[in-house]
């Protein structure tokens, strides 16, 4: 079925569309899918190519060949760009320890890298096996740009280490401590929801480094239970719950000759966020981006010399809410390139000296930016239409050129100078590819092939679009082999429904539905308008409004599938995974349309998620307490309309199983019956471990074949 084809909402057009529609039957084939050939250390699509990390040349890069199994220990592979061959760097085994080791980054000659295994950080020169123990407990560590310094964060200090026959290590700040006060290091929020990766960065000149504080004292310290320890073990986290205390956050500079260190921006003071800061390539300049705690404003700030005081570059606000954005890039004449979520969508602009902006991106959104190289800018965006994901040159004239040309998704890792790239891509019905792309030319070397025994058993996704008085909502849809439309099958809709996250994006989905399609079951998604990527008026239904706007969607998606005539309405399900958790137990307590849900990880009421990503959409509780009451699920507990399955990790860190806790105890107070609960000892928000993502599919499958056809018959 092509992607144009619309499915009307009247059942008697759908009917011949889908009677009429070449489903294909799965050809024989030596292994079919079940759930242990999904839930395999081997990946159903083969090994791709992982966590790369290219030289300072890219002539070659480091990498993994991931299985599922994420405990299991790999060697790190060096690939050489000229010759096409890739061989064992380093074996995992050589830390004494069962855990694949991480490349923190090269030296700016290529002769180093810095990894970290277990913690402790270690250098390795490139031609020589030898390797060198730098520090324990490292949470981050940076070349400078220059020479064979590496910067790194200890026990909540900075460090920096000459790198030579001996390693020399000296602390550069005072004051830190784990959990309280952090220097150079990063909390929980912040990379969360800021999307922040490093907590300092080396000035061009490698003289002074940039670094933030962090003080976390006044922030909530969470326990988080161990109850696989015999006496119940607790860390604590610091965690900032929606209206509660934030971590006092300051930007500082550190000059490294003559130990000054001196403030350049105190964020704690208005309550602010630091959302983004680094220095101005070939020059002495600090720039920082600056959002305040309701997140409708946002400002762009440059020291000239920091900490002198600095020059607003860029403002802008919001009635709902402002977008974080990434800092532009500089060239050398004074003009920058910026991806600003300005007009219908996101998009690159051109920003000369005099402070105008041109836009050289059409109304495609554009997701991210990699950087500037021979004029050309590189970008990934939502294009040729909002379902795929391509990675595209653009002149600063506007010429475009697309890199990707194939459709699906692609995930590229530019190589530093933009010269080639790392490729992975997939669509609906084509597993993922791995390939080796330049920039400068059509050439493409095949890394890791699709994997062909994978693709023909796979059940073909259908993709189409529902009328909507938002426009055409994206859709998918998954039926049961041998589909027969004169028969009545239910159906299940899988769901995110947060804002500007789509379920429908052109990329190879989660094998699970295909098993849940062959249960005999009707597997369908839609993204409701808060959730398209193309539309920042849609969007913006969410707004203070989490609850009712994400479900306007899902019950759209739920009316058109229950108009179609082999769709049985009485058996329409509903499951998805941390906001699609909460998803899945608002619509099944706030709508008559689902029959049962499941739910992994589910937020249950927003006073109990972090501060940043809940105050954004939601605002302060304190002062749209109605909004709060509204999106939450624990105030309806008794009006649950089917049964409901909920799965925890014990050890989750960003959704707190206090949300499936206190939801649990509503449902006892409200004399309901009909949940099961299964927690994951041990186990964070992904629920990571092959025994446990087996299980929860396991158990998924066993509920749905319970619920619609009164059997249960898979085991976990």
């Amino acid at each position: 079925m092509p992607p144009s084809l619309i499915f009307r909402l009247i059942a008697r057009v759908a009917y011949p569309l889908v009677a009429t529609a070449a489903i294909r039957a799965m050809p024989a084939f030596g292994q079919d899918l079940t759930l242990d050939t999904v839930f395999s250390r081997e990946p159903p699509w083969g090994r791709l190519i992982d966590r790369v990390s290219w030289s300072p040349d890219g002539q070659r890069f480091l990498y993994v060949r991931r299985g599922q199994d994420p405990d299991e220990a790999l060697p790190l592979m060096l690939y050489d760009v000229g010759s096409g061959a890739s061989h064992i760097w380093l074996h995992a085994r050589v830390f004494g320890a069962q855990e694949t080791p991480e490349v923190l980054g090269w030296s700016a000659d290529g002769a180093r890298i810095a990894l970290v295994a277990g913690g402790a950080l270690y250098v390795r020169e490139l031609r020589s096996p030898r390797l060198q123990k730098v520090s324990d407990d490292v949470d981050d560590a940076r070349w400078a740009p220059r020479g064979a310094a590496l910067a790194y964060s200890h026990n909540a200090d900075l460090y920096v280490a000459s790198i030579g026959n001996r390693i020399v290590s000296r602390r550069v700040t005072t004051g830190g401590r784990p959990g309280d006060v952090l220097h150079a290091s990063l909390d929980w929020v912040y990379p969360e929801e800021l999307g922040i990766e490093h907590a300092f960065y080396w000035s061009p000149d490698g003289r002074r480094i940039a670094y933030l504080t962090m003080d976390e004292r006044r922030v909530t310290n969470f326990p988080i239970v161990d109850f696989m320890t015999t006496n119940n073990a607790v860390e604590h986290e610091r965690y900032p719950l929606a209206g509660q205390a934030n971590p006092r956050v300051a930007l500082r500079v550190l000059d490294l000759e003559s130990g000054r260190d001196r403030m350049v921006y105190d964020a704690s003071r208005r309550d602010e966020y630091i959302a983004a800061f680094d220095w101005i390539a070939h020059s002495s300049a600090l720039q920082a981006e600056i959002v305040d705690r309701p997140q409708q404003t946002v400002r762009f700030y440059r020291w000239a010399n920091p900490p002198d005081a600095p020059t607003l570059i860029y403002y802008q606000a919001s009635p709902t809410w402002v977008d974080v954005q990434p800092l532009p890039f500089w060239l050398r004449d004074g003009r920058s390139i910026w991806l600003l979520d300005r007009g219908p969508t996101a998009g690159i602009f051109l920003r000369s000296r005099d402070g105008s902006l041109q836009r050289l991106t059409a109304t495609y959104r554009v997701t991210d930016l990699y950087g500037i190289a021979r004029a050309t800018i590189y970008v990934r965006a939502a294009y040729p239409t909002r379902r795929e994901r391509s990675v595209l040159a653009v002149a600063l004239d506007g010429r475009l050129r697309n890199l990707t040309p194939e459709p699906g998704s692609h995930t590229p890792v530019l190589a530093p100078g933009f010269e080639r790239f790392v490729d992975t891509s997939s669509r609906f019905n084509d597993p993922p590819k791995v390939r080796l792309r330049s920039t400068l030319s059509a050439a493409a070397r095949t890394l890791v092939p699709e994997k062909m025994a994978l693709k023909d058993v796979l059940l073909p996704a259908r993709t189409f679009t529902i009328a909507s008085r938002f426009g055409p909502l994206d859709a998918t849809v998954l039926f049961p082999p041998a589909f027969n439309p004169a028969k009545r099958y239910p159906a299940v809709m899988y769901v995110y429904g947060g804002p500007d996250w789509s379920t429908t994006g052109d990329s190879l989905g989660i094998l699970y539905h295909q098993l849940l399609a062959r249960a005999g079951i009707i597997v369908f998604s839609v993204d409701g308008p808060g959730s398209q990527v193309d539309n920042d008026e849609h969007e913006r239904l969410l707004y203070r409004n989490f609850g009712p706007g994400s479900l306007l969607g899902q019950e759209i998606g739920a009316r058109y599938i229950a108009s179609l005539p082999y769709v049985d309405a009485a058996r329409i399900g509903i499951w998805g995974w941390s906001f699609g958790g909460f998803e899945t137990c608002y619509a099944l307590t706030h709508s008559r349309l689902f029959a049962a849900g499941a739910a992994v990880a589910p937020v249950t009421d927003w006073h109990l998620y972090d501060s940043i990503y809940a105050e954004r959409y939601m605002g302060k509780p304190a002062y749209n307490g109605n909004a709060y009451a509204r999106s939450s699920v624990l105030n309806s507990a008794g009006r649950l309309n089917g049964p409901l399955l909920i799965q925890h990790g014990t050890a989750d860190d960003n959704v707190h199983m206090a949300n499936t806790i206190r939801l649990l105890q509503q449902f006892i107070l409200a004399h309901e019956s009909r949940v099961q609960f299964y927690p994951y000892p041990s186990k964070a928000h992904a629920i990571r471990g092959l025994p446990q993502q087996r299980s929860i599919y396991a158990h998924m499958l066993d509920f749905w074949r319970a619920v619609f056809f009164g059997r249960s018959v898979v085991r976990g």
